[in-house]
């Protein structure tokens, strides 16, 4: 890898880049910095790979810290000195670029033979869709589980819950069972593992067509967050706590602590990410867990095969000259072989997992994979993709509601006012 210097158009931005030789079509990629070797050595070797099959194509490959990134991007896309094709988280990041109108619209491209269509669930096209047009091609995840413990759970002859209700069930059957095992582990103090808890609840319970307009803001100001099922799902949270679903002080307890506490034994389940494995094997439990998918809400208006998932992939600028050569590059990113290797090189989880085999990743690794390939849609995640001002303050009266300081009433009434005070300020 040569460090370059980018072109004086977007220097605001301090990168990396692999030099290439300049050739008949010249495509501009940015990307994040890593300071992974297998990370850099990934996209070497990728490109290196597209380009020797595609001799008509060079990528010119730059990369930049994130900060610089976020702020930098959408001024360089409204320029000529923009990328061809960029990495892009989805939801708000990726949505407020389209809206604009510096991203291309992918939808009938991807529709091709042969293309992402073909080699991607359709659920997961939703978190870079903006006015029903795909404007972003995922091209891996990170997602989340409930995880339980496997001889607890057979020893003691107990089901893994599938809905709420067996959920709270099972509370009560392991608190009987051992009194100082808690039956889910939950690490609050850092806010986000509440989030994930309630938009997940809420679109279980509110449905993810409301769900969706909401986080928008969009409509009647005075209707936002008025759907009663945003109170109910702060009502299931305060529910499980007051049935002895979680451990001690989650307000309290680090998102760090509560996985040791379940790779330690001391918690039956956890609703944990793609990315705790890791914690559970090296901390001693591996062998002694499996996953299942959070339980459904009986009567929830949201489709309950939905799963919690964050993407990140690619976008392709409004502004290139060469469509046709980025939509290639882009569709090369998710073929099955990239994918496994990109599984293999520095643990990405796929979005297309057709080509992976027993040598990519550990059995759960490989297992959440394949799962992925099924899920019906994703959960939008409250703090992606609502505005900045109500989210944040989501996140304190999650804490305040599982404290019981405030009633879900109370909480949803706040939440409400936020909502309206940023709509008028949109205009």
């Amino acid at each position: 890898m040569k460090l370059i210097r980018l072109a004086a158009a977007a220097s605001f931005f301090a990168c990396t880049s692999f030099s290439l030789a300049s050739a008949e079509t010249e495509l501009k990629l940015w990307n994040l910095t890593s300071s992974s070797d297998a990370v850099n050595k990934h996209w070497e070797e990728v490109i290196a790979t597209f380009e020797e099959a595609h001799p008509g194509i060079k990528i010119n490959y730059e990369t930049f810290p994130s900060d610089a990134y976020k702020t930098g991007l959408q001024v360089a896309l409204a320029s000529d000195a923009g990328p061809d094709i960029f990495f892009n988280w989805s939801g708000e990041d990726a949505a407020v670029l389209a809206r604009n109108g510096l991203t291309a619209d992918l939808t009938e491209i991807g529709a091709n033979p042969g293309m992402w269509g073909e080699k991607i669930a359709p659920g997961m096209f939703d978190a870079f869709t903006v006015g029903g047009k795909i404007h972003g091609v995922p091209t891996h995840l990170i997602t989340k589980y409930m995880f339980y413990n496997t001889s607890f759970f057979a020893d003691n002859n107990l089901s893994v819950p599938t809905t709420l209700g067996e959920l709270k069930a099972s509370c009560k059957a392991i608190r009987d069972i051992n009194p100082r095992m808690s039956p889910i582990s939950l690490g609050n103090a850092e806010k986000w593992k509440g989030v994930h808890y309630i938009s997940t609840l809420n679109q279980k319970i509110v449905g993810e067509a409301q769900v969706a307009k909401d986080y928008a803001l969009d409509g009647n100001a005075k209707e936002l967050f008025s759907d009663p099922g945003y109170v109910e799902a702060l009502q299931t949270l305060v529910d499980l706590s007051q049935a002895g679903c979680f451990n001690k002080a989650p307000n309290a307890t680090t998102a760090d602590a509560s996985r040791s506490l379940f790779a330690a034994g001391q918690a039956a389940m956890i609703y944990c990410g793609n990315w705790c494995p890791g914690t559970f094997d090296s901390e001693g439990l591996e062998g002694g867990y499996d996953l299942a998918r959070f339980p459904a809400a009986e009567n929830g208006k949201g489709n309950q095969d939905y799963n919690f998932a964050l993407l990140e992939g690619y976008q392709i600028s409004a502004r290139t000259k060469n469509m046709d050569a980025a939509s290639t590059f882009v569709n090369f990113l998710v073929s099955g072989e990239t994918q496994a290797k990109r599984a293999r090189d520095f643990g990405r989880l796929p979005v297309n997992a057709s080509h992976m085999g027993e040598e990519d990743g550990t059995p759960i690794f490989r297992k959440i994979a394949k799962d992925a390939g099924s899920y019906a849609g994703l959960v939008l995640i409250l703090d992606v993709g609502l505005e900045k001002s109500v989210s944040e303050h989501y996140l304190s009266i999650i804490q305040e509601v599982l404290n019981e300081t405030k009633t879900p009433e109370q909480a949803m009434g706040e939440i409400r006012a936020r909502a309206q005070k940023a709509k008028e300020q949109q205009g």
